[in-house]
């Protein structure tokens, strides 16, 4: 129950990130000017990839929060960094985003240091 707990929270959190991302995409940057900014936080509040990225957020929240009720969290709490890995390779596919051959190597450390926590 925990890791399922656990995969629900790495997921969410990675979705949560790329609707987060397409949301302000499609708002656009933060604006230059002040008086730009009551619109632009409109649009962004009432944007549905930024909603629905706040309510994954809050979904997220609660299974980690029923995951680390169970179990040790500086046993869980290195598995979040699969998102890292997960937002990468979605932002490549999905973004078109350039992931840098020393990104890569990072993400891989990251790996290794998730796996060597799970075999603890």
């Amino acid at each position: 129950m925990v890791y399922l707990l656990v995969i629900l929270a790495i997921c969410g959190m990675t979705a949560a990130h790329l609707l987060l991302k397409q949301g302000m995409l499609s708002v656009g940057p933060f604006p230059q000017d002040i008086s730009q900014l009551g619109s632009f936080l409109l649009r962004t509040c009432t944007n549905p990839y930024v909603i629905g990225s706040i309510v994954l957020v809050i979904i997220t929240a609660i299974s980690w929060i029923l995951a680390i009720s169970r179990a040790q969290l500086s046993y869980l709490y290195p598995f979040m960094a699969l998102s890292f890995v997960l937002v990468a390779v979605f932002s490549m596919v999905l973004f078109k985003e350039d992931i840098t051959a020393l990104r890569w190597f990072g993400i891989v450390i990251i790996c290794i240091g998730v796996f060597l926590v799970a075999r603890s």
